[in-house]
């Protein structure tokens, strides 16, 4: 009598699960995946600029480089500029008066905290990592001020 043989269905199944794993692992590893976004902090970075401030233009390279460490890190890292009518209309919206000026925001669009004037990369980085600990519900400590270097002053009222 022939006995049956399941060699060939264990090693189909031995396959389905090793190719299982290798899509499994692929999803922890590859950038953008949703595993990823759960890490993301629900904070968000505004900055408001206007491209003629010579204090935004210092300021340019600094932000380039946060937004290249921090864009990954949280839910949204945004550049407004005020010389267009909608930058305008949000910069009123925050009282901005002085460019540049940077704003961290919670899940609920309430501020955290707010810079007004140029400052170091040093201190860019303590005010988001902050803004981190504080919707993550981390204590970073007594909040001392950020240092400014100055910034350029905005007139919205039309008046020249």
């Amino acid at each position: 009598a022939e006995r049956p043989s399941h060699g060939g269905d264990m090693r189909k199944i031995a396959s389905i699960v090793l190719v299982a794993a290798l899509f499994a692992t692929a999803l922890l590893v590859v950038p953008g995946c949703a595993a990823e976004d759960e890490e993301k902090a629900a904070l968000t970075f505004l900055q408001f600029y206007d491209p003629d401030c010579p204090f935004c233009q210092e300021m340019e390279p600094i932000v380039e480089s946060l937004r290249e460490e921090y864009e990954p890190r949280i839910e949204s890292f945004q550049i407004i500029d005020i010389t267009t009518d909608e930058g305008m209309a949000k910069a009123e919206e925050f009282g901005v008066f002085i460019t540049p000026t940077f704003f961290l925001l919670d899940s609920n669009d309430e501020i955290l905290d707010k810079i007004s004037g140029a400052t170091t990369e040093e201190n860019m980085v303590k005010f988001i990592d902050r803004g981190i600990d504080d919707v993550k519900g981390e204590s970073s400590g007594p909040r001392e001020t950020i240092p400014t270097e100055g910034g350029t002053e905005q007139d919205f009222s039309g008046e020249q």
